[in-house]
Formats: C-alpha cells, structure tokens, sequence
C-alpha cells in the first residue's frame, strides 16, 4: 500500500488533534470525569504526533501545554463559546503547525536532493572517492569505488575501511597515519601511492591523495581519500623494464657487433661485440663522436678503392638505404692495423612510420676472406697444374691417335685387333679428360643463365656424328642455358652410338610444354635395364656394358639440367619393351623472346 501524501496525512493529525480535545472537554465537563482520567484523551494526540514524525512529538507536548494552561485560565461551563473556540483554536494550531511541518520537509527533500546530486558527480568521478570517518568507517563511497573494491555500496558503508580495504601487511602503518590526520598533527598522507586489496584478493596500486574533513565549528570528523588505479600501468612499466633487460642481455651476448645512432650519427650505444673490435684497432673505448670517425679510420672496398664519407654504410643507413653483406675493409689511420667487415644496418621506424634511430651491425670477416684468398691463390695454382696436365695429355693422345691409325693402315690381323684396342683406350682416356673439365667448370662460378639457341646447338652436335643415323626436325626455339649446353647432347648422344648396334638410329625431338621445351633423345639400341635405371645418373655408376666409361657422363648431364632448372629422366623407347631401346627426356626453361639469342658453339674436340 503506497504512504499517504504528506498534506493529507497532516491534515488527518490536524482533526485527530481538534477531536480529541473536544472529547477531553466533554468528558471533563459534562460527564464530570476526573481532571486527571479526562486527560488519557490526550494520548490519541501523542499517537497521532508521532505518526506525523519525529517532530510531532514536540507539537504533543506544545498542545497538551496549551490544554492544561486553558483548563486553569478559561471557563469549563460546557456548551460555552469558549468551548468551541478552544477547540477551534487547537486545530488551527494544529494546521499552522502542520503547513511549517511542510516547509521543513520541503527543505529536507531539498537537501537530500543536493546530497543526491553530490553523490552523483562522485560517481561520475573515474577516480576512488572516500570519506572515512573520525571511527575509521566508510561514510561515503563512490560507484568507480565501488567498482575497483567489488563490493556493492551497501557492502562499504558503515565497514572499517582498513579491515575492508588496507592488506594486512600495510594496516597498521596505514591506521598510525590516519590516527595522526585525525588528531591534526597531520593534513596530508605521506605517500603518493598506497595498496587495496579487492573483494576477489587481488591487490591493486592507487595514486593516492588524503584530506582532513572538518564540520561547521573547526572540528576534524574524518578523511576525504581519492585513488587513480595505476595497476596496469605500473604492470606495463615491469613487463617493458623486463623486456628491455631481456634485449639488453641479448644484445651484450651477440658475437655480432652492433652500434645504435641517433639521426645525427651519434652513437647512443656499442654491444660487447663492437668494443672488442675497436679494440682490435688499439682503442681503449669506443669513439663517443661521429666526427672523429672520419679522421681515425679509412674505408675501402674489398679491391682497394677508398670509400668518401657519404659512402660509408653508416651514411648510407642515414640516408634511408637498408643495407646487407657490405664487405668493408677498415684501416686505423697512421697504422697497419686494418680488419675485414661485413655490414648491414636500417633506420628503426615509430609506430607512425618517422625514423628516431639507425641500427648498423659488423662482423669480423678478416679470418674468413684471408682463408678465401688463400684458397682461391691455391685452387688458381691448382688449376694451372691441372690446365698443363690436360693440355700434355691430350698432346699426348692425339700423337697416339696418329701413330696408331699409321700403324692400324700397315697390320693385318692380331696385330691390327690389338691397335684397335689402343685407339679405343686413348679414346676413353680423352672423354675422362673432357668429363674432368667439364665439372671443373661445373664447380666453378656459376654464370648467369641466358637465352640461347637450342636447334643450333642440336645441329652442331649432329655435325660431330655424320655416319650415324640421327633423325632431328628442326625448328628454332631458345631456351635459358650457358656455353655448357652442348655437353649434355655431347653425352647423350655419344651414348646412343657407343652402347648401340653399328646401325642404330638416334632420334631428338623437341616439343613445347607449359613454358618449357620438353627435349627426348631416343635410340634403337641394346635399352637400359629396370634396375638400372633409379641410379643411372649418379656419380660413378658405370652401367653393365663392357662398353661403360667411368660413369661421369650420365652424372653432368643431370648437373647441367639441373643447374638449368629442369629435370631429367630415363624410360623406355616402347614402353614395356626394354630390349627395343632406351628414351632420355628432360625440360628447359623457354626464353622470353624479346631476350637476344647467343648460339652455344661446342668446343673442338678430338676425333674419337
């Protein structure tokens, strides 16, 4: 049932009020009741002041006042005007009281309006809002408050605010500081941070201001606390300090050198690494200016040619360029002490993408590149002895060969069987000479690929071979390959006519495939075995034959394809038919047409 308006129910007290004193005096006067019990109809006024409120017993005790002085000071002849008027005037008092009772009440709902509208800008408030009061209670506590301890207000309110919020670790100390701000001998707490502790346990870091509250005569009756939760910043402080710790750790431990600058070239930090290689060049410490680098140092690349300043990989990084395997060597002005480098090094971006530092690093490649030299000074010796030697031995089997055809022309016979034999190992003797060339070059610098014309490389090959039966429809296509292109028909074609019949017959085809030339070198010999087959062109695997070389052949042209990009295979001529010959067929990449074409012109070889 909803309450009464309040103009209403003072209205109702008004008439209760003015009822019971007419009954008073009727009962007093007419029925000749004693003065005393008469008065017992005074208490339904005292109740019905009381429900009015706490200020309607005040009013019962003004009017009951009112009543004895009138029943000493008026007339009580019942019936008389003064009768009526008294009763009249009762609950006129009655009504004037009840309309200052309504201003009052006005004023209390407006002052709680303004508690309400204060409470509310404390909720707003993104920071902890708390009065404790002068008993160390929670007073007052706003909704972030509420929020940031995970209690409900009603939960806080009238609770100790040490037991509640303050982690028993901290709890004394806290109440010692709050017993001094009470007392005076304080105003402000002495932290600028402090621990709460959630209703959860987690423990959470405020920014954390105190002041004294004072009512109206001076007197302290609590504090007033606001906190700003810093946990999460303060968390991120750790994990970057933690992380930094991290990177330095790993930085001082690399085996690289690493030098941090700002955008003017300064160095703002040297690793380990770095340190040690400046003292490889006779300093203490590292240079601390940009500007003395250009007067204690030379910079010249790997072939003697010096490098100006703005050359430097630290200027290059400056000026925006990301650098990779720079070899650099570096001289000490005024001394012999020079060392082999290898750069790289890029700016370091912000979050908006603007340079704030450039980061170059150097390894120590002295040792390695004078390994190299030495290597590459040995492997030229090397090749110098190898070049004689090839070029003796062929000297040597070419005279051979000559002896031997004047030789073959005048025996008959036995004689002419066993000359044969010598011209055939002279031969073998000259196609391991070439195939050991050929890797040689193989092993060497790799070139880079070019378009070249395959059909005149296939008609030069056909060239070599003109008592052979070797079918071949032309047509122009270019493909990507080098000056070695040639060795591979060389191979494959010289093993159709060394492991076929006098009259075999070798065919190359060429076809297009997806971008590449799919190329088949076929012939109507002796086939190549199944289990042969898998490890053919492996290195040193001769095949069955008495014929078999030494099992290079097969091993560079599957080198040379590959180095070409594509891929090799051997099968059947007809499938399933072993016996009826065998099929080599690998791909080459296609050359874009615009690309010019250079013909691979076979080098001369020996007669064989």
């Amino acid at each position: 049932m909803a309450p009464l308006p309040e103009t209403i129910r003072t209205f109702i007290v008004g008439i209760l009020i003015g009822i019971s004193i007419v009954l008073t005096y009727y009962f007093h006067a007419v029925l000749s009741v004693g003065a005393v019990f008469s008065h017992f109809f005074y208490i339904p006024i005292i109740l019905a002041a009381l429900w009015w409120g706490r200020r309607g017993i005040s009013v019962a005790f003004f009017l009951g006042g009112l009543v004895l002085i009138s029943h000493f000071l008026l007339r009580t002849d019942v019936g008389t005007v003064n009768d009526y008027g008294r009763a009249v005037m009762f609950v006129v008092v009655a009504i004037v009281i009840a309309w200052l009772s309504e201003r009052l009440k006005r004023q209390q709902k407006d002052t709680e309006r303004e508690r309400d509208r204060a409470q509310g800008y404390l909720d707003v408030a993104a920071v902890l809002l708390v009065v404790i009061n002068a008993d160390q209670t929670i007073g007052l506590v706003n909704r972030r408050g509420c929020e940031l301890l995970g209690y409900r207000e009603d939960e806080l309110v009238g609770k100790n605010w040490f037991d509640v919020a303050i982690p028993e670790r901290n709890r004394e100390d806290a109440r010692q500081v709050f017993a001094r701000m009470i007392s005076g001998a304080a105003t402000t707490s002495p932290t600028d941070e402090i621990v709460i502790v959630t209703k959860d346990g987690d423990e959470r870091t405020l920014i954390w201001k105190e002041a004294v509250l004072r009512d109206a005569g001076g007197r302290i009756t609590g504090v007033l606390g606001s906190g700003k939760d810093i946990t999460e910043r303060i968390r991120a402080q750790e994990a970057l300090q933690n992380r930094e710790a991290q990177l330095r750790t790993i930085v001082e431990n690399l085996n690289e050198g690493l030098g941090v600058f700002d955008l003017d070239g300064h160095p703002l930090q040297w690793n380990r690494a770095a340190r040690e290689s400046f003292g490889l060049f006779g300093f203490e410490s590292a240079p601390g200016n940009v500007s003395e680098f250009d007067s204690l140092f030379e910079f010249t690349t790997t072939d003697g040619t010096v490098l100006p300043v703005e050359e430097w990989p630290l200027s290059r990084v400056l000026r925006g360029e990301q650098i990779r395997d720079v070899e650099v060597r570096t001289r000490r002005i005024g001394t012999d002490r020079q060392r082999v480098f290898n750069y790289g090094g890029t700016l370091v971006r912000g979050a908006g993408g603007s340079p704030f530092m450039a980061v170059v690093t150097f390894t120590d490649i002295t040792d390695r590149k004078e390994a190299e030299e030495a290597l590459l000074a040995a492997n030229e010796v090397a090749n110098l002895y190898l070049d004689i030697m090839v070029h003796d031995i062929n000297n040597a089997n070419a005279i051979a060969l000559g002896y031997s055809e004047i030789l073959a022309e005048d025996l008959e016979g036995t004689n002419r069987e066993m000359i044969q034999k010598v011209r055939s190992a002279v031969s073998q003797s000259i196609e391991i000479i070439q195939n050991v060339s050929t890797i040689r070059r193989l092993r060497s610098l790799t070139p880079p690929l070019r378009p070249v014309d395959l059909d005149a490389v296939i008609r030069a090959e056909i060239r070599q071979h003109r008592e052979t039966d070797i079918r071949y429809d032309g047509r122009p296509v270019t493909v990507l390959a080098d000056d070695l292109l040639p060795e591979v028909f060389t191979n494959l074609v010289g093993n159709s006519i060394k492991f076929g019949d006098p009259d075999v017959t070798v065919a190359i085809r060429v076809e297009d495939q997806d971008g590449e030339v799919l190329v088949s070198v076929e012939d109507t010999g002796p086939g190549i075995p199944d289990d042969v087959k898998p490890a053919l062109f492996s290195r040193f695997r001769k095949g069955k034959s008495s014929k078999s070389g030494k099992g290079l052949g097969l091993y560079i042209v599957r080198m040379l394809v590959t180095r070409y990009g594509g891929s090799i295979r051997v099968e059947d001529r007809v499938p399933g038919a072993t016996e009826e010959g065998a099929a080599f067929r690998f791909t080459l990449k296609k050359a874009a047409r615009e690309e010019p074409e250079t013909p691979a012109i076979p080098e001369a070889r020996p007669p064989m």
